[in-house]
C-alpha cells in the first residue's frame, strides 16, 4: 500500500470482535512498558517484537510469550499478520519506523518524544492522516487517574478561567556519572535530553488543562557533561541537556512554568500547582489538593476510582496509565476514531519542544500561535 491510498473499510471492519494483533519495535525501557500493559489484555494479542539485535529481540519474545521475533523493523511492517505497530525505539528512529508502519496501512502507537523536530513529527502527521491509520502517541501519563481529574475539574469550573501553572520537578537520576551509561539520552543528534525525555509530558499535560500555547521561551543546560561509556572504558562527553525552564504564554493569555532537574543531589518529587479566578489545584506527594476562593486551606480532594477503569491500585505507576491509553487506542481503532493523544497533539508538544530549544540558542520568544507563520494544512 503506498501512503496515498486510504486504509480499507474491510480494514476496520476485520478488527470490530477479534483481538488487534500488535507487533512491538524496540526492547527498551520504553518497550518493556507497553509488553507488560499488553498482558492480559483482550483488545491486543502481541504477535511480534522486533529489535536491530536478534538476539534481544528473541529474548523479549521468550519473556512475554510472543511467537515471532525480527530485526528489520520493514519486516514487521509488512507482515500480514500484524494489524497494528507500537513504535517504542529511541526517538531519532521514529520517524522511518512510523512511515514504514502507516504506509502499509498500520495503526500506530508512537513513544514520546515523538521525533528529533518538528518537520519529522509533521511528516508523520500528514502521512497518518493522509492514509487514515488510528494514529496516536504515547502520552500516557494524561491517565494517571490524579490528571484526568484535574481535566474534569478545570472542565466544571474548579478554578475559573485559568491564570498561571508551575511545574517544579527536582529529581536524581542523571547526577552520578558513573551511574547512568551512555545512551541515545546523552546526545542532542539522537533527539536525547530530558526536555523531549520528561518535559514531553509535562507540555502535553499544560496544553491539555489550559488551552493551545501562542508563545514559548525556554533555557537548556547540561549540568554534568561527561558519563562512562557502557563498557565502563572510558567517559564521553555528553551534549544533551539535564535541566531544562520552559515558560509558556497560552492563547488566553495565562502563563505557564516547568523547571525541570535531573541532576539533583536528593531525590525530590514533582509539584503542580494550577490556579485560576475561582480555585487552585495542586500535585504534590501523588496527591490532589485544591482551594476554591475565599478559602484559606488547601485540602486533600478526591480522585473518583472509575477513573483507574477498573485496574487494581498499586501497580507500577506507568503500566496502568499506558494500559488505560491502550484502551483508548484500541476503542478508536474498532470505533474508527481519532484517539486522544493524537498525532497532532504529539506535533503540538514537539513544536514546543523544538520552541523552548531555538528560544534557548536566540534569546528570545518563539511564536506558535500559527498567525506569524501559518502552515498549510495536510494536501
Amino acid at each position: 500500500m503506498s501512503y496515498s491510498e486510504p486504509f480499507t473499510e474491510t480494514a476496520f471492519e476485520s478488527l470490530a470482535n477479534q483481538p488487534i494483533r500488535v507487533g512491538v519495535i524496540g526492547t527498551g525501557f520504553g518497550a518493556s512498558l507497553h509488553l507488560s500493559a499488553l498482558r492480559d489484555n483482550p483488545d491486543f494479542l502481541a504477535a511480534a517484537i522486533c529489535s536491530r539485535r536478534p538476539e534481544r529481540a528473541r529474548a523479549a519474545a521468550l519473556d512475554h510469550g510472543i511467537p515471532a521475533h525480527l530485526s528489520d523493523y520493514r519486516d514487521l511492517a509488512r507482515a500480514d499478520d500484524v494489524d497494528a505497530i507500537i513504535v517504542a525505539s529511541p526517538p531519532h528512529l521514529h520517524h522511518a519506523m512510523v512511515i514504514a508502519a502507516l504506509e502499509q496501512g498500520k495503526h500506530v502507537l508512537c513513544e514520546k518524544p515523538m521525533a528529533r523536530n518538528l518537520a519529522e513529527a509533521r511528516d508523520m502527521q500528514r502521512i497518518a492522516e493522509r492514509v487514515g491509520s488510528i494514529a496516536m502517541v504515547n502520552h500516557q501519563l494524561r491517565f494517571l487517574p490524579v490528571r484526568m481529574r484535574i481535566h474534569e475539574l478545570i472542565a466544571e469550573g474548579y478554578i475559573g478561567e485559568p491564570h498561571a501553572a508551575s511545574v517544579v520537578v527536582h529529581r536524581s537520576s542523571l547526577n552520578d556519572p558513573h551511574d547512568r551509561p551512555w545512551g541515545w539520552l546523552m546526545e542532542q543528534e539522537k533527539a536525547g535530553g530530558m526536555l523531549g525525555a520528561t518535559g514531553a509530558h509535562y507540555l502535553d499535560a499544560l496544553r491539555w488543562w489550559f488551552g493551545d500555547v501562542k508563545a514559548v521561551a525556554g533555557a537548556v543546560s547540561t549540568m554534568v557533561r561527561q558519563r562512562r561509556l557502557p563498557d565502563a572504558s572510558g567517559m564521553a562527553k555528553v551534549d544533551a541537556d539535564d535541566n531544562f525552564s520552559v515558560i509558556l504564554r497560552f492563547a488566553n493569555g495565562a502563563l505557564g512554568t516547568v523547571h525541570v532537574t535531573a541532576t539533583a543531589g536528593h531525590e525530590g518529587d514533582e509539584e503542580i500547582t494550577l490556579s485560576g479566578t475561582e480555585g487552585t489545584l495542586q500535585i504534590r506527594e501523588g496527591l490532589l489538593w485544591g482551594a476554591r476562593a475565599g478559602e484559606f486551606r488547601m485540602t486533600e480532594l478526591p480522585v473518583p476510582e472509575r477513573l483507574l477503569g477498573g485496574l487494581v491500585p498499586g501497580g507500577h505507576y506507568l503500566v496502568q496509565p499506558t494500559t488505560l491509553l491502550l484502551r483508548a487506542w484500541a476503542t478508536a481503532i474498532r470505533e474508527k476514531t481519532q484517539g486522544s493523544p493524537s498525532f497532532g497533539d504529539g506535533v503540538k508538544t514537539q513544536e514546543l519542544i523544538d520552541g523552548a530549544l531555538r528560544s534557548s540558542l536566540q534569546g528570545r520568544w518563539i511564536d506558535t500561535s500559527g498567525a506569524r507563520w501559518p502552515m498549510a494544512g495536510p494536501a
